[in-house]
């Protein structure tokens, strides 16, 4: 890498900060972009600049580099960790190896101890950033180490949708293979192409090296899986393990889709299945996760889709499985409308051409109109609804190929729009119940992301996507207002403590209340109770 690492220094003491700083030149490959005295500057800091490297004490106020630490291996995952501390103590050294930190370095530090660590983070990163930016590279350790075998079996199980043979079942428990020990989940991954950059070569050769990414992840936090290409996506069938294996597996799906954007320039999108077990219910389970990333094209800004939130279950319909058919639905769900066009002018051409008696367009209106109808139904739309009438009804009426395109284009331009809002006002509405919920319960000291997700039954990711997309904040950001505005009217129209008031809003901490509320207004609590009164 040929520009310079970027670091943050995180100290709550100016001196420390500014010291460590003069010692890091342009000469040891890093910059400082920018230093924070608490853990929740730091955060503002990290989501702004998204540095290579943090490097944070441990004794702070408010959040303390343990808990940053925490923070940002959820949050940003690529980011290197390293403690600076005045305490060399087993403890701290022991929870800093489980955050996977880089280095723990004790106060007072020299020149020596801070060009030292700077050569050992510059070999570690240009290591790192050597080995994913090589696409070749990771493609051709891959095909060494494919297992065809098993690769071909779970392809050959999908393309036919029938039930696995149990003599395969046997031979694939003897290559270590088996769905009956555990409760897994399928995730299917779409992996996007920039047909400007990338062509049909290329693009495969980028899908082995995220493939490649995937699995390293994967095996990095010790999960057992199964994964194969299928179609034009990835597929991965992950086993269940311990208790928060829901939680985990969503912090992974986001650090997948963090890193192959930042080591290979490229976007992912992860539908993710229900729980199940058993060979037999492998066809169900990556229909759901493919359900979950069709249905997630539009309207979304999220990247992981989970069954459970985007697809009604109750009134998904089989899928629909003939070759042809899925081509037509692929274009239907991802092309624009002028490649949608373009596609059936040349769709009708060659029915017109084929057409060989006068009953071809019923069968090929009954078809087409299977299509859309399974289209419709992915996207959880009534497609009676969209037509105006039962379509059974009105294909009859339909006597030309040019009528039945026309049909069809306008079905698909309606499904689209009905899509779009249905989910734009189930989100809001989602939103609205998860402000209520704080605005109710934004006393409790113990209020967090991670509780009101638990409560409404939702994920952390789509809850964040929520406030940001509808909102333009962020969770954090909406909760502190809430309180401070809560905050300010106390202030105003009672006679309590600033002690008191801290607790009412929910901060145990009158120091760190004071020091958001300061943030937020501009002036300390006292200050501000005095110029108004």
């Amino acid at each position: 890498m040929s520009d310079l690492y970027k670091i943050i220094l995180v100290d709550d003491e100016d001196e420390v900060r500014g010291r460590i700083s003069s010692k890091i030149s342009a000469e040891s490959g890093f910059e400082v972009v920018g230093t924070a005295g608490n853990g929740y500057d730091a955060l503002e800091l990290i989501e702004k600049c998204v540095p290579h490297v943090v490097l944070t004490d441990i004794k702070m106020p408010y959040i303390d580099g343990i808990e940053l630490a925490r923070i940002i291996r959820r949050d940003w995952p690529t980011i290197k960790i390293g403690f600076i501390t005045g305490y060399d103590q087993f403890d701290y050294a022991r929870e800093a190896v489980q955050l996977g930190a880089c280095t723990y370095l004790t106060k007072p530090l020299t020149q020596d101890d801070i060009s030292s660590c700077l050569v050992s983070l510059k070999q570690d990163l240009d290591t790192e950033y050597t080995e994913n930016y090589n696409r070749e590279c990771i493609a051709q350790r891959y095909q060494q180490h494919l297992p065809l075998l098993v690769d071909n079996w779970f392809v050959s199980v999908l393309a036919s949708g029938k039930a696995a043979n149990p003599d395969d079942i046997a031979q694939l428990r003897q290559y270590g293979v088996s769905l009956d020990d555990s409760a897994y989940i399928a995730a299917c991954i779409r992996v996007e192409r920039d047909v400007e950059h990338w062509g049909i070569i290329e693009f495969e050769k980028l899908k082995l090296s995220v493939r490649s990414r995937l699995d390293s992840t994967l095996a990095q936090y010790e999960f057992e899986y199964h994964s194969f290409a299928f179609q034009t996506n990835l597929v991965y069938i992950i086993k269940e393990k311990g208790a928060d294996f829901g939680q985990e597996t969503e912090l992974i799906f986001n650090k997948m889709i963090r890193t192959t954007a930042h080591y290979l320039s490229v976007n992912i999108d992860i539908g993710v299945s229900l729980n199940h077990s058993g060979f037999p219910e492998l066809g169900s389970a990556y229909g759901e996760a493919e359900a979950a990333l069709s249905a997630s094209k539009f309207g979304t800004d999220s990247r992981v889709f989970f069954f459970g939130e985007t697809v009604d279950r109750e009134a998904r319909p089989a899928i629909f499985r003939d070759a042809d058919a899925r081509n037509v639905e692929h274009l239907l769900r991802y092309a624009s409308e002028d490649e949608i066009l373009d596609f059936l002018g040349e769709l009708k051409n060659a029915a017109v051409q084929d057409a060989r008696s006068s009953g071809a367009l019923n069968l090929y209106a009954l078809n087409l109109a299977g299509i859309v109808a399974n289209y419709a139904a992915s996207t959880g739309t009534d497609i009676n609804e969209i037509a105006g009438g039962d379509i059974l009804d009105i294909l009859p009426t339909l006597r030309s190929f040019d009528s039945l395109f026309a049909w069809m284009l306008a079905a698909v331009r309606k499904t689209r729009e009905h899509s779009l809002a249905s989910r734009s006002c189930n989100a809001r509405r989602m939103l609205e119940q998860a402000e209520a919920y704080i605005q109710t319960h934004f006393d409790d000291p113990k209020l967090t992301m991670e509780s009101v997700c638990e409560e409404m039954g939702i994920s952390i990711s789509y809850l964040s996507q929520l406030f940001k997309k509808h909102r333009e904040t962020t969770f954090v950001k909406f909760l502190t207002s809430i309180r401070m505005e809560k905050a300010i009217d106390r202030l105003k129209n009672s006679g309590d403590r600033i002690v008191e008031i801290a607790a009412q809003c929910g901060y145990q901490d009158v120091y760190y209340f004071s020091h958001s509320f300061k943030k937020y207004t501009g002036v300390p609590p006292k200050k501000y109770r005095d110029e108004i009164l």
